[in-house]
């Protein structure tokens, strides 16, 4: 997948000041529907309507993975360790995700969007029907990853902070590793459960930075992931008044009130009482 040059990435995140009638839409729909488009050229309607919808998603995937992360964090305890596992990994995703966006690409699990021409002005981009995987992996969430961990070596980890490598290094070498161990917990009962075993056995509340096993692993993933999104959207500038309808402010009023409010208390009007055996 071919990214753009720092540059170029920040001429594409150039700031909105307006974000014009009908031009945020959701992006799969949008390369889906007819008329199919396999270019898009800088100065075209289309162009602009891929530009703000992507800028959109960055900032509503650093949103979405920072509540995801808050979330995980609450749910550490044995019988939600798989779950808070599968949270944490899709914080990383959407954190990734928002890290590509900002560099000019873009995946679903259909297709894909990468640069063919990066020139401030003369910004181009090639839209292609079918997801690639550099390294001939099967499954979107694993070719995801290879196009993460690819556009990391050509562009992204040159610019990274080196406390942030977890972020953009797949861990021992295996760029589907993310992928295959939330598969492990979500999808396979008796990993699940020895996962649960495992952190009721090793985990101390009071000692989260010394969290062990896979969990421990994607947990520091995760949060640098999350940092170098961070760290990006302040470089970049990244502004596309993306949380209209949710919140108001700056991105950091913006984030205390839809992250960091406690969860309303609604268990004593939910059937929870009738599902403890009592």
């Amino acid at each position: 997948m071919k990214l753009f040059e720092i540059p170029e990435a920040q001429h594409f995140c150039t700031p909105l000041t307006a974000v014009p009638p009908g031009a945020s839409q959701s992006l799969s729909s949008f390369h889906k529907g007819p008329p199919r488009r396999y270019v898009l050229r800088e100065g075209s309607t289309e162009f602009e309507i891929h530009r703000v919808s992507l800028l959109n998603a960055v900032e509503r995937w650093i949103l979405f993975g920072v509540a995801d992360y808050r979330r995980a964090i609450d749910m550490l305890i044995p019988s939600n360790a798989p779950w808070a596992h599968v949270t944490l990994y899709y914080a990383s995703f959407f954190g990734a995700n928002a890290i590509l966006g900002m560099f000019g690409g873009w995946l679903d699990h259909e297709g894909m969007v990468e640069v063919s021409q990066g020139t401030p002005n003369s910004q181009e981009f090639r839209v292609l029907r079918k997801l690639r995987s550099p390294s001939g992996f099967k499954g979107s969430h694993k070719i995801f990853w290879d196009n993460f961990y690819e556009g990391c070596n050509t562009t992204i980890s040159a610019w990274a902070p080196a406390n942030l490598s977890p972020a953009v290094t797949p861990v021992n070498g295996d760029r589907a590793w993310q992928t295959a161990t939330r598969n492990e917990f979500n999808y396979d009962m008796h990993g699940a459960y020895s996962g649960a075993i495992f952190f009721g056995e090793n985990f101390n509340p009071k000692k989260l930075r010394r969290l062990s096993g896979s969990i421990g692993q994607q947990l520091v993933i995760t949060e640098c992931m999350l940092k170098l999104a961070i760290y990006f959207a302040k470089f970049f500038k990244v502004q596309s008044m993306a949380y209209e309808g949710m919140g108001a402010g700056t991105r950091g009023e913006v984030f205390e009130a839809l992250v960091s409010r406690p969860c309303p208390k609604v268990v004593d009007q939910s059937e929870f009482n009738r599902l403890m055996f009592r």
